[in-house]
């Protein structure tokens, strides 16, 4: 009997770990055919010269030359240039925002349930829809924004999507209203967290509300905060919907961002070579910022 219970337990082992093979299988097949599989057909059609309007033509092997043209492509900086500002902004200030928001939250007693109903709306209205009110709600002849500046003595409506000067900042106005709600969830539950001890001990020590914040809630929300950078950074340097619905990155290239020009690129200038050399350019961006901050979040001092 001592001599079988041995066998059967690694009878056993060797039995779950065929299972729990077979059980991955069947995740990294479908893993593999649906991302790493186009992922790399991208790739490597980001080397040849393919017209989508001569689908059955020969598509000329060009090497590095869709990149080299990337980097050379002065429509190309100015997307980037745009998207820069539009990250940067948007951001910053939903940063910014939703962590006051979130400690004005955190010190409530009463209500809280309703405030963080109310914060919330933003976020569960698609993209689309909130692109499209916010068009109505900016009209220059017949929005709210427009009727109000008439109403207190301006001569005309404001046409924001149709400046140059405005375009791009209305742009990071809709951003900031649809995305600060999830900045606030985020950092009000990781303020959740802390434990009730350290407040209490901060107190006794005479701390008031700024240091305690500085000292206490900062460094114990700090992964939360780095998650909420690398999301809404990753999110707002591949914006496009809203983008198209508003702007289609004019007037001019005022709001042209990369993601909007890599679309362009494939499906109205027909270029689809060059437009998976575009695709691949956003993708390592984004890899490499995803990297940085990753890093970050392994350190447990960012904020101490």
């Amino acid at each position: 009997m001592s001599t079988l219970a041995p066998r059967r337990r690694s009878d056993w082992n060797r039995g779950g770990r065929r299972l729990g093979g077979a059980l991955i299988a069947l995740p990294a097949v479908i893993l593999i055919a649906l991302i790493i599989g186009p992922l790399i057909y991208s790739v490597v059609l980001s080397l040849f010269e393919w017209q989508i309007t001569d689908i059955n033509r020969d598509k000329p092997f060009v090497g590095l030359d869709n990149y080299v043209t990337l980097f050379t492509d002065p429509i190309v900086l100015t997307a980037l240039r745009n998207t820069g500002v539009y990250v940067v902004a948007s951001v910053g200030i939903e940063l910014v925002l939703g962590f006051v928001i979130a400690a004005a939250l955190f010190e409530m007693t009463r209500g809280r349930r309703l405030a963080n109903s109310i914060i919330l709306l933003p976020m569960i209205v698609a993209p689309v829809i909130t692109a499209l009110l916010w068009r109505y709600l900016l009209d220059p002849q017949y929005g709210l924004v427009s009727q109000v500046a008439i109403a207190l003595g301006a001569d005309h409506g404001i046409d924001f999507f149709g400046s140059p000067q405005l375009a791009l900042p209305a742009l990071i106005m809709v951003d900031i209203w649809q995305w600060t709600p999830f900045v606030i969830l985020i950092l009000h539950a990781g303020m959740l967290g802390i434990s009730e001890d350290q407040f209490e001990a901060a107190r006794i020590d005479g701390a008031g509300r700024l240091r305690i914040l500085r000292s206490i809630v900062l460094p114990a929300i700090a992964p939360q905060i780095l998650l909420v950078l690398l999301f809404r950074t990753m999110d707002t340097y591949r914006i496009f919907d809203t983008v198209f619905v508003l702007t289609r990155g004019g007037p001019g290239t005022s709001t042209e961002t990369i993601g909007l020009y890599t679309y362009r690129t494939g499906f109205s200038y027909f270029e689809m070579g060059y437009a998976m050399a575009l695709s691949v350019f956003i993708l390592i961006t984004v890899a490499i910022i995803s990297s940085v901050y990753l890093r970050l979040l392994r350190r447990r001092d960012v904020f101490a």
